[in-house]
C-alpha cells in the first residue's frame, strides 16, 4: 500500500521514532482511528494491570 509523498514521509518518521515497522504502525493508526470513531470497542486496561499507579 502506498500513500501520497507527505504521508509516506510522516510514516517513515513515525516508524523511526516509535521503533516500529511501517506495517505495524499502519495497523496501530487504523485501529486507533476505528476505536476513536466507534467502529471498534475501545480497548481498556484491566484494573489489576502492571501499569496501575505508574502514570
Amino acid at each position: 500500500m502506498t500513500f501520497d509523498d507527505d504521508v509516506e514521509m510522516a510514516l517513515a518518521r513515525a516508524s523511526e521514532e516509535l521503533e516500529m515497522k511501517r506495517q505495524e504502525l499502519i495497523r496501530l493508526i487504523i485501529r486507533e482511528w476505528l476505536e476513536s470513531y466507534g467502529f471498534l470497542p475501545f480497548h481498556e486496561l484491566d484494573e489489576g494491570s502492571e501499569t496501575e499507579g505508574s502514570a
